[in-house]
C-alpha cells in the first residue's frame, strides 16, 4: 500500500494511526486531468485511519469502516436500554449517530478515506475535552462521549456556535475531524489564565476551562470605534486547540467553487450550443 503513516498513538492493546496517500489519482478520467493537476499542486491528499487491535477493543462511528482483517468481531449497539435512551436525546442536539461499532480482538480496522483531517489527542483519567458535535470520530474503548450544554445565558443568547457540543471524558485514544491539517493547529496552554478568541476557530479544549460571551472591549466608545464585537473568552486550566487558518481556508474554498461553478455554467452552455448546432446540421 503505497501510503505514508503520518501520526499515530498508542493505547492499551490498540493503536491508531493516520495513512496518507502521496497523490489523486484519476487516471481513468483523462477528461478531469486539470482538476487533478491543481488538486496535487494544492496538497489535496485522500487519508484514513488504521486502527490496530492486539486484543483489545476500540469504537467508530457508522458508516466509517472500509474493511478489516484478523480476528475481529463486532457488535453495534447503544449501550442498552438506558444507553438507548441517552443516545437518542444526544441525537436531537447533535450529528453523531446513536449506534456505534465496537470492534474487539485482534487485528487492523480500516476506515473509508477522504479528504479530512485528523486529529489524535489522548484523554486521562479524570480529564475530559469538549469538541464541536460531529467531529469525534473513534477512540480506544474506555473513552467515552456524552453531552455538554452551554451554561451561560451570554452564551445561549449572544453566541452562534452550536448551543450543544461532544463531552469526551474516560481514558485512552481519540481521533476527532479537523477542517485544517495538524501542523496548522495552535495548541495553547493556560495556567488559571482568560484567552479571548474571536470567531468560531477553537477545534477542541482540555481541562477545567469556563467559557463565555463577552465584548470584544470594556467600554462603549471602545465597542463603537474598534469595530469589534463579541468574543469568545474562556478561563482555566487546560489546553486549547485553535485553526487560526480556518477563515482564510474558508474563504479560499468558497472562492474556488464560484469558479467551478461558473466554469461548469460555461462549459454546460458550451455544450448546449454545440448540441444545438448538430441538432441544425443533422
Amino acid at each position: 500500500m503505497n501510503a505514508t503513516v503520518i501520526a499515530r498513538m498508542d493505547g492499551v492493546q490498540s493503536s491508531v494511526e493516520v495513512l496518507e496517500y502521496p497523490a489523486v489519482n484519476i487516471s481513468r478520467r483523462p477528461d478531469l486531468a486539470a482538476i487533478a493537476y491543481y488538486a496535487q499542486q494544492m496538497g489535496l491528499r485522500l487519508r484514513q485511519l488504521r486502527i490496530t487491535l492486539n486484543g483489545g477493543s476500540a469504537v467508530i462511528e457508522p458508516e466509517m469502516l472500509q474493511f478489516s482483517r484478523g480476528n475481529i468481531t463486532t457488535n453495534t449497539s447503544a449501550g442498552g436500554a438506558w444507553g438507548l435512551i441517552k443516545r437518542l436525546l444526544e441525537r436531537r442536539f447533535n450529528n453523531e449517530s446513536v449506534f456505534r461499532t465496537t470492534f474487539h480482538g485482534t487485528g487492523e480496522i480500516y476506515t473509508e478515506p477522504t479528504f479530512d483531517h485528523y486529529l489524535l489527542t489522548r484523554i486521562l483519567p479524570g480529564e475530559e475535552a469538549i469538541v464541536d458535535d460531529g467531529r469525534y470520530l473513534a477512540s480506544e474503548q474506555g473513552v467515552d462521549t456524552s453531552l455538554a450544554f452551554k451554561k451561560n445565558i451570554s452564551s445561549l443568547v449572544f453566541s452562534k456556535d452550536e448551543v450543544v457540543r461532544t463531552r469526551i471524558s474516560g481514558s485512552g485514544w481519540c481521533v476527532v475531524q479537523s477542517p485544517i491539517p495538524a501542523s496548522d493547529v495552535l495548541r495553547v496552554d493556560l495556567d488559571n489564565e482568560e484567552l479571548r478568541v474571536d470567531g468560531d476557530i477553537v477545534l477542541l479544549r482540555k481541562g477545567v476551562i469556563t467559557q463565555q460571551i463577552d465584548n470584544a472591549t470594556n467600554s462603549v466608545i471602545g465597542l463603537a470605534t474598534s469595530g469589534e464585537g463579541l468574543v469568545q473568552v474562556f478561563r482555566g486550566t487546560g489546553q486549547i486547540w485553535l485553526a487560526p487558518a480556518e477563515h482564510g481556508y474558508s474563504r479560499l474554498v468558497d472562492l474556488l467553487q464560484a469558479a467551478g461553478t461558473n466554469t461548469y455554467a460555461k462549459h454546460t452552455q458550451t455544450n448546449r450550443k454545440k448540441s444545438l448546432l448538430e441538432e441544425l446540421i443533422k
